[in-house]
């Protein structure tokens, strides 16, 4: 009988292996995940530097500069880096050269009007969001030159998910941000000790990543026009306006999705908890052992982002020729991917919680039961595969959107209830929560739109 479950076993993987789309999931998002793993281990890297050197203050307020700068870029984008991944892979299907370089034209055009308006505002409203937030305002300062870097940054790697060229989106997604800011404060703290060094090393690194992006992009494209996977022709693109409408969707989408993802720290920096409960002194602290426990908890999403990254486009391209069935297997494959890479990790996760924190210092060990919490969420978000990116890819981003704003308010509502008596704790479940609901509201939506379920459970067979 053991033998003919292990021939049983066997005889599936070998099905799943000769099937061309799962072997282009598997082979496309295992390179992904090797880049999603060394993002990773950079990012721990860098988070371990900031705090062996600054310090959970030091860490904190970092944090809070970087933040301020993503909500600030959020918006400069209006949502152009996300559309690019449906406007070039569906040129890409048409082989349209023209098309591309088209809708690049008018992107960028679009991004540097939004970045210099954005920057303005940011610089001078500094004091003032400084002050809402508990951030330092000079480094909201220096970080409001650099909207447009970050900017391009994101729109050219998102660019090469719409050319499939997922290893060079997956280094400049997950690795090269962690990568380049570590080199860089290493080299600075040589020189100096000074609170500003990790905010400066950021900044280095993300003109460098920004030029490298474009760079790349410009490389992957020119390959696929010589060897003639996209033409020259006379197609002129869509119409700003069109282009709009479909990113502005978007952008909104994006924005409470950063909302959710984001609040937990922002209102830690806003709402002061109880230092019996929290463990640490100041807001700042909190907010940096809280980051620890959080980007921890992340190492169990590599499957989740590495598969999502070759699957987005792949959704895209079968839902514009309106391969439905095709589109179904290719989303219950994602998933079933998705969650056998994050279970194991998370295991190992809540066995050694205590060891892991304690490796950034002893004021960290209060975060053990946040980073319990935050990586049992992981889990629970894996069963629930991409069915967020599947939606956004196939023209319901309006659903993404609204789902996103419901995560969003009860992320709001729950860190605002809890913060106050359980601290980091507190935030830890309240992102949980919110996170869960978030992902089985997206299941619900993708079963009503398009009859199938992404949600997999290990011996059950979604119909």
């Amino acid at each position: 009988m053991i033998s003919e479950s292990i021939n049983k076993a066997q005889d599936r993987i070998k099905k799943n292996f000769d099937d061309k789309d799962f072997l282009e999931l598997f082979k496309k998002g295992g390179v992904a995940m090797l880049f999603r793993i060394g993002g990773q281990l950079m990012g721990f890297l860098l988070t371990f530097v900031i705090a062996y050197f600054f310090g959970a203050n030091g860490l904190g307020d970092y944090v809070l500069a970087i933040v301020v700068l993503k909500i600030f870029t959020l918006i400069s984008k209006l949502g152009l880096d996300t559309a690019s991944i449906k406007y070039i892979a569906s040129y890409c299907a048409e082989k349209s050269y023209n098309g591309i370089i088209s809708f690049r034209k008018k992107a960028l055009t679009l991004i540097l009007c939004t970045s210099i308006i954005c920057s303005i505002l940011m610089y001078f409203g500094a004091n003032v969001i400084a002050e809402f937030i508990g951030a330092n305002s000079e480094h909201i300062r220096i970080t409001s030159f650099f909207i447009f870097p970050m900017s391009i940054f994101i729109f050219h790697y998102q660019n090469m998910r719409g050319l499939k060229e997922i290893g060079g989106y997956s280094f400049f997604f997950w690795m090269s941000q962690a990568l380049f800011t570590l080199l860089a404060i290493l080299v600075l703290t040589i020189f100096s000790k000074d609170e500003n060094v990790p905010i400066y090393a950021y900044l280095i690194g993300l003109v460098v990543i920004s030029l490298l992006s474009f760079f790349t992009f410009s490389y992957f494209l020119k390959n696929k026009k010589r060897s003639n996977q996209i033409l020259i022709d006379n197609k002129l693109g869509d119409s700003i306006s069109s282009i709009l409408k479909v990113s502005i969707p978007l952008m909104l989408a994006q924005a409470v999705h950063f909302i959710m993802s984001w609040t937990d720290k922002l209102m830690l920096g806003i709402i002061d908890s109880p230092d019996v409960i929290s463990g640490v002194a100041t807001n700042s602290a909190q907010i940096g052992v809280y980051h620890t426990a959080f980007k921890l908890s992340m190492f169990a999403t590599i499957g989740l982002m590495a598969i999502k990254s070759i699957a987005s486009p792949k959704f895209a391209e079968l839902y514009k020729k309106k391969e439905l069935k095709l589109l179904e297997k290719v989303t219950q494959q994602s998933t079933k991917l998705i969650f056998w890479t994050t279970l194991p990790l998370v295991i190992l996760f809540i066995l050694f919680s205590e060891n892991l924190m304690l490796l950034f210092g002893e004021e960290f060990r209060v975060g053990v039961f946040s980073f319990v919490i935050l990586s049992i969420g992981r889990v629970i978000v894996s069963f629930s595969g991409a069915a967020g990116n599947l939606l956004q890819m196939c023209g319901k981003q309006v659903i993404f959107m609204n789902v996103a704003i419901i995560g969003s308010l009860i992320n709001i509502v729950l860190n605002y209830t809890l913060i106050p008596f359980y601290g980091i704790d507190g935030s830890a479940i309240a992102t949980m929560i919110s996170l869960v609901v978030f992902n089985l509201l997206l299941v619900y939506f993708v079963k009503k739109e398009f009859g199938f379920y992404t949600f997999y459970v290990p011996f059950f067979k979604s119909k």
